[in-house]
């Protein structure tokens, strides 16, 4: 069975996308079978695998206003073993449609339980929010990704995360997949303290690999590619490839302790 991980973070610009593609394409390469659904209106996933808006007939905001449209809005990406249910402006109109739905937090789960055999990992891109979108992302999912940029912010947005994650998990089992530390600058020494801070709080939840800023991973989607694809022998490359071993290793361990 096929394991489902959200990507959230209700800042903005942490690195969600970015990591929703490259873990994907990285997972991908690692003989993964991976389905990213782009949860995000501004649709930069979709973008930013190469998928052309014009070419898009049906997109997630689908799922919740026509029945059976599930597999017809799966579009394989140009990286084997890598398809993506892509995302429009559509979505934004879909929040305030949803309030008075019966069991509305578990819209996208049930969508979502239809395919997950058929997947090694499903990513779910968030957008940045803690609103009814996200809830639907989160009861879907069996983990989440908490990406946190090293910066001046960092640290009460993911406190808040966390609290949203907790609450969550007195209706359903979630776990932290991991938190990941993205966008550290070598030359801020503001960057390290970051890292530190959130590795003294969070010691059994952080990821090894930390995303340095990298001009190949802010490069690679105005091409339409992943940085793997974009520049392979990259940093940027080496490092989500290295979190995507993580990933990979975790849940190897997990497995085995069942």
């Amino acid at each position: 069975m096929g394991k489902i991980i959200s990507i959230v973070n209700q800042k903005g610009g942490v690195g969600k996308t970015t990591t929703a593609i490259n873990l994907g394409a990285a997972l991908a390469m690692f003989k993964q079978k991976v389905l990213i659904v782009d949860y995000d209106q501004q649709s930069n996933a979709t973008i930013g695998l190469g998928i052309n808006r014009d070419d898009i007939l049906f997109d997630v905001s689908d799922f919740f206003t026509h029945i059976g449209l599930l597999r017809r809005a799966i579009i394989s990406t140009k990286i084997d073993r890598l398809d993506i249910i892509p995302s429009s402006i559509k979505l934004a109109n879909i929040e305030e449609s949803l309030y008075m739905v019966e069991n509305k937090e578990y819209l996208l789960k049930k969508k979502l339980d239809m395919i997950k055999d058929e997947y090694d990992f499903i990513l779910i891109d968030c957008p940045p929010s803690l609103g009814l979108i996200v809830d639907n992302a989160l009861f879907a999912s069996d983990s989440v990704i908490i990406p946190v940029e090293c910066g001046f912010y960092a640290y009460d947005a993911l406190t808040q995360m966390i609290n949203k994650i907790d609450k969550i998990q007195n209706q359903k089992n979630i776990d932290i997949e991991g938190i990941l530390l993205t966008k550290l600058d070598n030359k801020n020494t503001l960057g390290y303290e970051i890292v530190e801070k959130v590795q003294f709080l969070f010691p059994e939840k952080i990821f090894k690999t930390i995303i340095s800023r990298s001009s190949h991973i802010q490069e690679a989607p105005l091409y339409g590619q992943s940085v793997l694809t974009f520049s392979f022998n990259s940093r940027g490359s080496k490092e989500y490839r290295s979190l995507a071993k993580e990933i990979l290793e975790n849940n190897t361990i997990k497995g085995k302790g069942k």
